[in-house]
């Protein structure tokens, strides 16, 4: 999911530093240990419930690490061996500023500019919404069920994570990720480069050829490594809710629409509601969509999953396949929005994350009349 800016928030960040400062400097004396533990109380103390109940050891561990320059493992490694290494007072200073942020409600991965997702790092900002991980499941079926050499389309790439993995993890794969926001697709091309780009030659710090002999060759390089990764998996600004391929020419198409009712959006927690962008979240995009079926999708939250659904059984070639994307409550409807259509589909199941809930459709196109 992705698209617009998400709606402006007072921050009240400022306002919580002195008194996270305060707590980190109280336990700074026993060391690295104490002060991780001091950080996770003080999110756990948060009057948010949505701060407090988001693993606040797991998010006052990547804070800290962020801090002093080390990837989590690293961190963690490091409090097993020396629990009591000393953290200086600027270190303190820079924790408690992120601390007071997370504690404000602003989003980690905003916090940090990235989210994991399958065991890679992807950019985050607050023009995308935050990958998360139920999405992985969509992406681990896709990979498993996806014939040799198909070719995909993403619709609504958002940080791109759906496409740039299923590339990184099966290199026979090609595809595009598609999305109606300039910015979200900023995004998605910076993930896709740093994944798929392959590793660039560094320059060398005290090289005996000049900066200005090098810069030439890291230029060519950042363009060789662009051109490398696009012609795996090409970024298109695209509104998806309009026809975009020919018949046939998919052998998967996969998604993570909008799917959240208006309802439901005003009832989110804050941190989600006022910091990710709403029309990643309600499907109100799109010039494909009237005003009837707009104001139906805003209603129950299927304004693009029905128009996805549509498309596909035009784009797929005979056995490709469609993964979508649903909320929880949606999986019934979601089936019956292929009734109409039936006789094109071979296969429609409705899956179930790992809490047991209706989470995504896999379908699998029927043989051309």
């Amino acid at each position: 999911m992705s698209d617009h800016s998400p709606t402006t928030v007072p921050d009240p960040a400022g306002q919580d530093t002195p008194a996270a400062l305060a707590a980190l400097s109280a336990a700074a004396p026993q060391g690295l240990r104490a002060v991780v533990r001091a950080a996770a109380a003080h999110l756990e103390s948060s009057p948010s419930p949505s701060v407090r109940d988001d693993a606040p050891r797991l998010t006052a561990e990547l804070l800290v690490a962020r801090v002093l320059s080390l990837p989590r493992q690293d961190l963690l490694l490091r409090l097993a061996l020396h629990p009591a290494a000393p953290v200086t007072q600027d270190a303190l200073a820079h924790a408690a500023a992120l601390l007071a942020r997370r504690a404000a409600g602003e989003p980690t991965a905003h916090i940090l500019g990235e989210r994991e997702f399958y065991g890679r790092d992807f950019l985050v900002t607050p023009a995308t919404l935050i990958p998360r991980p139920e999405t992985e499941l969509l992406v681990e079926t896709a990979l498993s069920l996806a014939p040799r050499t198909a070719f995909f389309a993403d619709c609504g790439t958002g940080t791109g994570c759906i496409a740039a993995t299923l590339c990184a993890e099966r290199d026979d794969l090609r595809g595009m990720a598609c999305d109606i926001s300039p910015d979200a697709l900023a995004v998605a091309a910076r993930n896709i480069v740093t994944h798929l780009g392959g590793a660039m030659e560094p320059t060398v710090a005290g090289d005996s050829r000049n900066a200005a002999d090098n810069a030439p060759t890291s230029q060519n390089a950042q363009s060789a490594a662009r051109r490398a990764a696009f012609q795996r998996c090409q970024p298109v600004l695209a509104d998806f809710t309009r026809p975009l391929f020919r018949d046939g020419a998919l052998d998967l198409l996969v998604s993570n629409p909008p799917y959240v009712s208006e309802a439901e959006h005003a009832d989110l927690t804050p941190e989600v509601r006022d910091r990710e962008p709403r029309s990643a979240l309600v499907p109100c995009a799109g010039e494909g969509l009237d005003d009837a079926a707009a104001a139906q999708g805003r209603a129950d939250g299927l304004g693009h999953a029905r128009i996805l659904v549509a498309e596909a059984g035009r784009v797929l070639r005979p056995g490709g396949l469609f993964l979508m994307e649903f909320g929880s409550a949606q999986g019934q409807a979601v089936a019956e929005l292929f009734q109409p259509c039936s006789r094109l589909w071979a296969q429609v199941d409705i899956r179930r994350d790992l809490a047991r809930l209706d989470r995504y459709v896999v379908a699998r196109r029927g043989p051309r009349d």
